[in-house]
């Protein structure tokens, strides 16, 4: 009896995961059609000939999933924004006072080993102040103020650090922020992601045993990193005018998360 066998061309999606050999036979997952293959063609060379196109999530046979790993860390940098603000009776001497106060809240933070580099002007403001009575809208003189966003690197000396530049900008100085930040992170990121791998295929291999399957290798790694984007905030308390003191700062701790996106074939 004459078997003829009709083959619609179609495309071959290959990949680690798709072309699974087993005793010499090979199962290939095929999707999309178009002509008829050429006749003078063996009618599986033409499938197996025609051109490959990446692999999809769900083009096969396998199990994908998200594993998540944490690990808690101290925040070794703390992140410092204060603010220095003068008043006088013209644009001018506010601009003046201004230089000189911020200047020497500069020198302190210099004199206490901060960088040059950790010091960054965030904002600056000069404007006319304002009195109101009997109706009528006066100008009482100007202020002039500059935002200063500190780095300090070194955890024990910081409370000591923003004490003196405290007292050298005097009463003219106010502190409008503080927090902390982990910024040398690389060992402990990478605990995060061995964690985070091990979660994902730890839960690869319960769904494959649940399937009457074993796990096969790794397709694809994606990983997405949950970190805050931006530091911690830290309450303090502010040190004495008269005789200041070391400001007393809790470091507290930094959470380290890494979510990954992994894909595994079946064996």
């Amino acid at each position: 009896m004459d078997l003829t066998l009709s083959l619609t061309r179609r495309t071959v999606v290959l990949g680690v995961a798709t072309l699974l050999a087993a005793g010499g036979a090979v199962a290939v997952g095929l999707s999309g059609n178009s002509s008829a293959p050429n006749a003078s063609a063996s009618p599986y060379g033409s499938v197996l000939a025609a051109d490959s196109t990446a692999v999809a999530p769900d083009a096969f046979p396998g199990i994908t999933v998200q594993g998540t790993g944490k690990v808690t860390g101290t925040p070794d940098t703390l992140i410092l924004t204060l603010t220095v603000s003068d008043t006088a009776s013209d644009v001018s001497s506010a601009m003046n006072t201004l230089a000189s106060t911020m200047g020497a809240v500069q020198n302190s933070l210099s004199g206490n080993k901060v960088a040059t580099a950790d010091q960054k002007t965030s904002g600056l403001n000069v404007g006319p102040q304002y009195e109101n009575s009997s109706g009528k809208t006066t100008v009482t003189g100007y202020q002039a103020s500059e935002n200063l966003t500190v780095t300090l690197r070194d955890p024990k000396s910081a409370g000591a650090v923003i004490a003196a530049a405290s007292a050298a900008g005097g009463n003219a100085t106010q502190i409008s922020g503080l927090s902390t930040d982990l910024q040398n992170d690389a060992g402990l990121l990478g605990q995060a992601r061995d964690s985070a791998f091990n979660d994902a295929k730890a839960k690869a291999a319960q769904y494959a045993k649940s399937a009457g399957r074993t796990l096969g290798q790794v397709v694809r790694v994606e990983e997405s990193d949950s970190n805050p984007a931006t530091p911690s905030p830290v309450d303090f308390r502010a040190p004495a005018a008269a005789a200041p003191s070391a400001v007393p700062i809790q470091m507290g701790s930094t959470d380290i998360t890494v979510s990954v996106t992994v894909v595994f074939s079946f064996a």
